[in-house]
């Protein structure tokens, strides 16, 4: 007879996020799903959210499912070797929450930056650490610079970022920027996304390839509409209320929670193998994904998710 054990093993898990409302979403999924441990969360500071604010919007978050004691702390401000910022007011309303109540906490930051806090996780950690990195890859990118040999110790990377096969979504935020590939998080340091594609660690990228398959759909709000006597729907209710219309337009979608959603769920969705490097250097192509047969490195990019799977896990998760 097989035993099953009543308390199945944990995979140890550090998201590193740029506190966008989709990364909201994203944390709260990761830090009710039972197969995971959330060991810290940091803060991308050349995301979204600038730094510390990310960090305590961060703080105040895990504090609607009381998960205050998961580690946070955030790290650089200035990308590895470019000047690529989100809009001005984009970051004003995003460190200010959407204008959304968030619970206050008394719970504190971490004294060490991010970077410090992910080698003290990784390198005493008994086993291989998977990283999830759902905005700029400043700070996984200077925890390598600084510790080359901690990649010895991490089993795989999901990178929500990019755009292979399809156009970049700078101009979706800011059309003053005349660049028609790149993606956001890629796009803010490129340098630091370069470094970490080169590193050798197995990675998933999540690139808008397949994120705009999935768009948030009428059928998800409704089901979120019917659960709220669920903490976490009801906040998720606020957010789709603030992104209002574009609902109805089937042009945007939890991109950062996609990625979340396919740890470890290799039965969900498929992948191809391509030689990718990021284009450096200034210009209207600063941060585009290209082939490269020569100097690209080996990664795995998911191209198809099963879409019912994807929404009834995440239901079923936070619905739990």
């Amino acid at each position: 007879m097989i035993k099953i054990s009543s308390n199945p093993k944990k995979t140890p898990v550090i998201i590193d996020t740029d506190m966008a409302p989709d990364d909201w979403t994203a944390i709260l999924y990761m830090a009710k799903r039972n197969d995971i441990l959330v060991k810290a969360i940091t803060i991308s500071g050349t995301g979204e959210a600038h730094g510390e604010k990310g960090a305590r919007n961060c703080l105040r978050l895990l504090k609607i499912i009381d998960r205050e004691e998961i580690p946070v702390s955030y790290g650089e401000s200035k990308p590895l070797n470019c000047a690529h910022r989100f809009p001005r007011i984009m970051r004003f309303a995003v460190d200010g929450r959407l204008f959304i109540k968030f619970p206050k906490t008394n719970q504190k930051l971490k004294e060490i930056n991010a970077l410090e806090l992910m080698y003290q996780i990784i390198n005493s950690s008994t086993e291989k650490i998977i990283l999830l990195c759902i905005g700029p890859l400043t700070n996984f990118a200077n925890l390598l610079l600084k510790y080359p040999q901690i990649k010895e110790k991490i089993e795989r990377i999901y990178i929500m970022g990019g755009a292979v096969d399809v156009k970049g979504n700078i101009q979706d935020v800011s059309k003053s920027i005349e660049n028609l590939y790149a993606e956001w998080n890629i796009y803010c340091d490129p340098h630091a996304a370069n470094i970490v594609f080169q590193s050798g660690i197995s990675i998933v990228l999540i690139p808008l390839d397949v994120t705009n398959k999935l768009p948030i759909t009428p059928e998800f709000v409704h089901k979120l509409k019917q659960n709220q006597d669920n903490k976490i729907c009801r906040f998720l209710m606020k957010i789709m209320k603030r992104f209002g219309k574009r609902i109805e337009k089937g042009n945007i979608a939890l991109w950062d929670l996609i990625a979340a959603v396919i740890i470890k769920a290799e039965d969900i969705y498929k992948t191809e193998t391509r030689q990718i490097r990021i284009i450096e250097r200034e210009g209207p192509e600063s941060g585009r994904l290209v082939d490269d047969l020569k100097d690209g490195a080996k990664i795995e990019v998911c191209k198809e998710i099963d879409k019912k799977e994807y929404y009834s896990r995440f239901l079923q998760t936070i619905l739990s």
